[in-house]
């Protein structure tokens, strides 16, 4: 009997710790809603901090990227202080149409993301969505969507959305000659697709340096809004969680997109599938 309960007292402790860690990187089951019968789904992220951006100077601190660009540094200390979801994809092209009626992708597929749209049809496609549900979607701002890209309180302090290397993870010039079906890469440590290549996404925020003295001689790049996560027409590089692309706000082209937002309070029910007819 002794013998037994030492054997049992050592896998427990054995196991402890695993099981530990299973409980700490478990995630939510993302939320779903229903449009004109199309289902999209948003996954939640939790409040919290992280380090923003990268830097190529120094090995042994923060966020070290021998490929970091100038306006990626200073890495920064940044805290989301409210609870909120962004979508598991990209808006696809099937959801886009049951909302929008038309499809302006050049290459068309439903399961593909929605392209060719710029920031203004982006906010028209949320106010008719917001009519739809009752909800009050928006565009995620750059730090929501790096501290998501990044894998939220989960976070591994990968290079990419998920991974270290982006085989299986990213959608780039180097692997890919054309726009991909959503969801088809490997999540990230929230279950999130496609942070990392296939279409670069809007985001909400205003392009600016990291620092207010850059900032002070900026000029018309300040009329630019940030857009991440790099796209398949684009290196390899550009998949990276840190890195930043800036475009004009009627910008249209055929490998950028977006993907929504939404604040947790708006969420009443999170165990119901939310439907609209």
């Amino acid at each position: 009997m002794k013998k037994r309960f030492h054997a049992f007292l050592v896998a427990s402790l054995l196991l402890a710790p695993i099981i530990l860690f299973a409980q700490q990187d478990s995630i939510p089951a993302p939320t779903s809603y229903n449009v004109n019968g199309v289902t999209f789904k948003m996954v939640r992220v939790d409040k919290g901090s992280f380090w923003m951006g990268t830097q190529h100077i120094d090995t042994a601190e923060f966020n070290y990227d021998r490929h970091a660009q100038n306006d990626e540094m200073p890495v920064h200390h940044v805290t989301i202080r409210e609870d909120f979801y962004i979508g598991q994809t990209e808006v696809n092209q099937k959801l886009w149409k049951a909302v929008m009626g038309y499809n302006p992708s050049a290459k068309k597929c439903c399961k593909k993301p929605v392209t060719n749209i710029n920031y203004f049809e982006v906010q028209e496609f949320i106010r008719l969505l917001d009519s739809l549900t009752g909800m009050h979607f928006r565009l995620p701002t750059e730090e929501e969507w790096e501290f998501a890209a990044r894998g939220g309180n989960n976070s591994r302090g990968y290079v990419y959305s998920g991974g270290n290397e982006t085989k299986k993870r990213a959608w780039h010039n180097g692997n890919t000659r054309r726009l991909r079906k959503c969801g088809k890469t490997k999540p990230n440590e929230l279950g999130i697709y496609d942070m990392s290549g296939n279409v670069w996404e809007w985001t909400s925020t205003l392009y600016r340096f990291y620092d207010k003295e850059r900032n002070a001689r900026l000029g018309k790049d300040g009329e630019m809004y940030v857009i991440r996560g790099g796209a398949w027409q684009l290196p390899e590089t550009s998949s990276r969680v840190a890195w930043r692309g800036k475009r004009l706000p009627e910008l249209q082209n055929s490998f950028g997109g977006f993907r929504l937002c939404l604040d947790a309070k708006y969420v009443k029910d999170e165990s119901t599938e939310a439907e609209t007819q």
